[in-house]
């Protein structure tokens, strides 16, 4: 009896999750986007005070960043706009799939750099891999970038509950992007960058199922996915950083920066590795720039770094390949 108790508490559990999930995604439709913004930022600060694991995991992953820089005061202050701004992205993104493309266009800024870099990225006939941290509104970066006419492929994870599948598929593709869904994503994307498209991939998370390594992040070992450094190596697609920032008036900005200086030793392990911890530092240096914006409530040092872990090196010297020392070669 009691097991069936406790299931038919916890389908009941899953049923309010999805129903709730439905009713403030039609709710936020049905409103004027300045007031689902003001909604969605209540929403946020609620979070905080309610969600004590995610607050307390928040609070410790910013100690581990910034506990020389900034006192609890500050830090706090930060964990709690986390909440804030992750809730705001939800006002756009459920009114996303009415969107006019003009309308989509008018809420983004694009530097005279940014052009630069991402026509760059696209002309160069090469697979780009937009390495994008969970940072301001990543899932409007996709369609934004396909409204503008980029052939765009957004990875992400398919949702807990199969009956929010329509509502995912209709906010990721509801502009032309597609969604590729992770689980056997590898061959998929392998076949887009070789056909010299774009494909957003985030890679500042520890979803403990991923192929991955440990790199540096903001002072730490963290477990990274080596995915991306495997499609780059194998496709010869160049690795890109970029992000979609909120502003104060909440339109937004778009950074796309240079592509991430790679090596290419001949040895897959070592540059899998050295590549992906360029790649980490340079997601890490995005997230330096709006920490307010990031996802410190996720557990990103969940997976313990084994105290003989070592990381790889080049099996022999190889003389006709310059390999910079750790900490050189990545963005500035």
């Amino acid at each position: 009896m009691g097991t069936r108790l406790r299931s038919g508490f916890n389908r009941l559990r899953r049923d309010l999750a999805a129903g709730g999930i439905f009713l403030i995604y039609w709710i936020l439709r049905s409103l004027p986007r300045r007031m689902a913004i003001w909604l969605c930022r209540l929403l946020g600060r609620a979070a905080w005070i309610f969600d004590a694991s995610g607050r307390r995991v928040a609070l410790q992953n910013l100690e581990r960043a910034y506990g020389e820089r900034h006192g609890l005061s500050r830090r706090r202050a930060m964990g709690r706009a986390a909440y804030v701004n992750l809730a705001a992205n939800l006002a756009d993104l459920s009114r996303l799939s009415r969107m006019s493309g003009n309308e989509l266009a008018a809420l983004v800024t694009e530097g005279e750099e940014t052009l630069v870099n991402l026509e760059d990225a696209i002309g160069d006939r090469r697979g780009v891999i937009l390495l994008t941290p969970h940072l301001g509104n990543w899932e409007l970066l996709a369609a934004y970038l396909a409204n503008r006419g980029v052939s765009v492929h957004f990875v992400g994870r398919e949702p807990y509950d199969g009956r929010l599948d329509p509502l995912f598929e209709a906010v990721r593709t509801s502009q032309g992007a597609s969604w590729v869904r992770r689980g056997g994503a590898f061959e998929q994307l392998c076949q887009i960058l070789g056909r010299g498209e774009v494909a957003i991939l985030l890679i500042d998370h520890d979803t403990g199922r991923a192929k991955g390594t440990f790199v540096e992040f903001f002072g730490k070992r963290a477990w990274t996915p080596t995915g991306p450094a495997a499609l780059g190596r194998l496709t010869e697609s160049v690795m890109v950083p970029s992000a979609l920032l909120r502003r104060a008036d909440n339109t937004y900005r778009l950074l796309i920066e240079a592509p991430i200086q790679t090596v290419s030793t001949g040895d897959a392990e070592y540059d899998d590795w050295e590549n992906t911890r360029r790649a980490s530092l340079a997601v890490e240096s995005l997230i330096e720039r709006s920490p307010e914006h990031w996802t410190w409530f996720h557990r990103r040092w969940r997976t313990h770094l084994p105290a003989d872990w070592v990381p790889p090196t080049l099996p022999r010297p190889l003389a006709h390949i310059e390999v910079p020392p750790p900490g050189e070669g990545e963005i500035p």
